[in-house]
């Protein structure tokens, strides 16, 4: 694994892309850090003349769900372009020390980027007096959401040998899990009106969710397909069920368990549990939460390396 570690280290360090990456990473934070209004004002670092962490870490969610594909893309998509990734199955090694020798080289990498951003703690001692438990938290937060992110690129990586698509994929899904923070206002307005929907949406979803991560694992076409198709084919039809006359303690019920989607949304919400780490509040809740999406995303990397290992 350590020697799986290196070589990906090397091939990220060795070549000016891994510079140019980590380049338009601070170039890109920097610029948004100094051109947003950390309170939302308008206004910017200069015309407040007050130096502040919260626009850093505001905007790093976003930053990374697009910079950070382009990190994890050439994981396994480059070994399979290049007919590599035969060599690499080959090696008496287990396929989940080879995964994480390159999800540890992506994690380092990031790592490293993250030191390259160091200069606005400096600037704050320079010109400040900062309040350090929010920055090492904020510090502590991105680092959680970066290698969650990483651990989806991998995945996604090692579906196909096209760099692009494994970029855009990647992308998309970190995007996704990061708007989802941004739903909740929508969550709560389903409730109120359609709590018959909101149920059967929340748990229906996330089986179908799996179903078509399962069927990318085991390149299974029909079940992600069948999965879609029943999953459209059950929240579209909640609506017309919903029409219904329901007796009023029938409704009271329904929307009594529909408050629950909205609390068990809260706790899936990345963006919530990354803002609690950033003000500091390092519980055992959000570590669980983001070593759990973490975990998630690494095992379905290996179970798909196996079905193309041995199938």
């Amino acid at each position: 694994m350590i020697a799986i570690l290196r070589r990906e280290l090397g091939a990220f360090f060795g070549s000016l892309v891994g510079f140019g990456i980590i380049g338009a990473f601070v170039v890109i934070m920097g610029l948004l850090s100094l051109l947003l209004d950390p309170m939302g004002g308008g206004g910017d670092w200069f015309r407040r003349g007050e130096l502040t962490m919260r626009t850093f870490f505001g905007i790093f969610p976003w930053v990374a769900a697009v910079v950070l594909p382009a990190v994890s893309m050439k994981l396994w998509a480059e070994d399979r372009r290049q007919a590599t990734f035969e060599l690499l199955m080959t090696l008496p090694l287990p396929t989940w020390k080879v995964a994480l020798g390159k999800y540890f080289a992506a994690v380092a990498f990031f790592g490293v980027m993250l030191l390259a951003t160091f200069a606005w703690p400096l600037m704050l001692i320079k010109f400040g007096s900062p309040d350090w438990g929010p920055v090492a938290g904020g510090y502590i937060a991105c680092f959680l959401l970066g290698a969650a992110f990483l651990a989806v690129g991998a995945f996604v990586s090692g579906l196909t040998d096209n760099q692009a698509l494994a970029f855009f994929l990647s992308m998309l899904i970190c995007l996704g899990i990061v708007g989802m923070g941004e739903l909740r206002p929508l969550v709560g307005d389903l409730v109120r009106n359609e709590p018959l929907a909101a149920i059967t949406h929340a748990l229906s979803l996330p089986v179908v969710l799996l179903a078509v991560l399962a069927s990318a694992v085991g390149r299974d076409r029909a079940l992600g397909g069948g999965a879609v198709m029943i999953g459209a084919v059950i929240n579209g039809g909640v609506y017309a069920i919903s029409t219904l006359d329901w007796s009023e303690s029938t409704m009271l019920d329904v929307h009594a368990k529909a408050d629950m989607v909205v609390a068990a949304f809260a706790q899936a919400s990345v963006l919530d549990h990354f803002k609690e780490i950033e003000r500091g509040i390092v519980n055992t809740n959000g570590l669980v939460f983001f070593a759990s999406l973490i975990v998630l995303f690494v095992v379905l990397n290996v179970m798909s390396l196996e079905s193309r290992r041995y199938g």
